[in-house]
C-alpha cells in the first residue's frame, strides 16, 4: 500500500493493454463513442483538427465514457481555443526568453519509451520557480506550455506514431525531484502549478501515458500535499512513485540505451533545447489514401529565436497530421510486434 493518500501502488508499470486502451475497446464504450460523435456531429460541435477519433475517445475516457459529461468537456475545450486563438498563440508566439526560462526549468523530450511514447523530462531539482517568473510572466510562460502541447500533438506524437506502425496518442513522463525541497514549493511554484495542471487536465485530456516521480525526497509527503488537490483521481493512477533506486523499475518501460545518462541511462545525447527523439529525425509521408506529409520547414515558430534560428519547435506541421499519422497506422498489421525484453 501506497505511504500517501489518493495514490497508485507506487512501483506499479503499465501494462501494454492499458497503454494502447484507446486500441481495446469494450463493445460499451464503442457504443458510447459512436454515441459522442453523432451527437457532435448533429449538434454542429465538431472542432476541425480535433474531430478525430482518438480526441473524442481522450475526452470519453476523462468523463467515464459518460457522453453527456463528454460533450461538456469537449465543448469548453472548442471554446477555449476559440477564446484564447490558440492556433494562433502556436503560429506567431516567440518565446525570447526561453533559454533563460529553461536554465531555471530543464526540461526535454529525450527518445521513446518500450511502447513507443515519447518520453519527457523534468528536472525539478534544479528547477527554480521564482527565477522562472522573473525571467517571464506567467501569462506569457502559459503560452509557451501550450506551444509545447501543440508541438507534442502536431509533430511529436505523429512522428512516434509512424514510426511505432500503430498510433500513438499518449506521453510517458519522468520527474527527477533529486534536491528537491519544499522551497522548491513556494508560492511561485504553486501559482505554476495550479494554472498549468487546470490546462493540462481540462483542455489536453487523457494525453499522459504514466508519469515516473523518481528520487523522492524525505518532505515529499509535505510536497504531496501541496500538488495533491491540483490532481483529479484519474492523473493519479498513473503515477508510479520511486525513491532513489528507480533504475529497475524505470528500465521495464524505457530502455536503459534510451535512458539519459543524468538519469543513469546510457544514451549521451541530451539537449535541453532541441530534444532529441523521432520527431526530429523522421518525415512523415502522406498515406496512400492521400494527405499532406509532413517535413522540416523554414519559417518562425513557437521557441524559434527572434533571429530565425531552430528552437523547440523545430518543424512546421499541419494541424491534419496527427489524423493522418494515426490513419497510417491504423492501417498497419493488427498484431503489433512483441515488446524487447525489459533488460535489453
Amino acid at each position: 500500500m501506497s505511504w500517501f493518500s489518493h495514490s497508485p501502488t507506487p512501483h506499479r508499470v503499465q501494462t501494454e493493454e492499458e497503454a494502447f486502451w484507446y486500441l481495446n475497446l469494450t463493445s460499451e464504450q464503442q457504443s458510447a463513442y459512436e454515441k459522442f460523435h453523432e451527437h457532435l456531429q448533429q449538434t454542429s460541435a465538431l472542432l476541425a483538427g480535433h474531430d478525430d477519433r482518438y480526441t473524442l475517445l481522450r475526452f470519453l475516457k476523462a468523463r467515464q465514457w459518460d457522453v453527456g459529461r463528454a460533450t461538456t468537456m469537449y465543448q469548453n475545450m472548442v471554446n477555449w481555443r476559440k477564446e484564447h486563438r490558440t492556433d494562433e498563440v502556436y503560429q506567431t508566439f516567440t518565446f525570447e526568453e526561453e533559454e533563460a526560462v529553461v536554465a531555471h526549468y530543464p526540461h526535454f523530450y529525450h527518445k521513446c519509451d518500450r511502447y513507443g511514447r515519447p518520453v519527457y523530462i523534468e528536472l525539478l531539482g534544479q528547477a527554480d520557480p521564482a527565477r522562472i517568473l522573473e525571467a517571464t510572466s506567467l501569462e506569457r510562460l502559459l503560452d509557451y506550455h501550450i506551444c509545447e502541447w501543440e508541438r507534442l500533438k502536431r509533430q511529436i506524437l505523429p512522428a512516434c506514431s509512424q514510426l511505432a506502425g500503430r498510433p500513438i496518442i499518449t506521453k510517458c513522463v519522468i520527474l527527477d525531484l533529486k534536491g528537491v525541497s519544499m522551497k522548491s514549493f513556494g508560492t511561485a511554484a504553486q501559482r505554476i502549478l495550479r494554472a498549468v495542471a487546470a490546462i493540462d487536465q481540462d483542455y489536453y485530456c487523457e494525453s499522459l501515458g504514466q508519469m515516473f516521480i523518481i528520487n523522492t525526497p524525505t518532505v515529499f509527503r509535505l510536497i504531496w500535499a501541496v500538488v495533491n488537490p491540483l490532481l483529479e483521481d484519474r492523473t493519479r493512477r498513473k503515477i508510479a512513485i520511486l525513491g532513489s533506486d528507480y533504475l529497475p523499475t524505470l528500465t521495464q518501460l524505457v530502455a536503459e540505451e534510451d535512458l539519459p545518462a543524468c538519469l543513469g541511462g546510457k544514451s549521451e545525447r541530451q539537449d535541453m533545447r532541441t530534444n532529441i527523439g523521432p520527431w526530429t529525425e523522421v518525415v512523415l509521408q502522406a498515406s496512400s489514401s492521400g494527405g499532406a506529409a509532413v517535413a522540416p520547414a523554414a519559417g518562425r515558430q513557437c521557441g524559434d529565436s527572434a533571429q530565425g534560428g531552430e528552437g523547440r519547435c523545430g518543424a512546421a506541421v499541419e494541424p491534419q497530421a496527427v489524423a493522418v499519422a494515426a490513419d497510417a497506422a491504423a492501417a498497419a498489421p493488427a498484431e503489433p510486434a512483441p515488446l524487447p525484453p525489459a533488460n535489453g
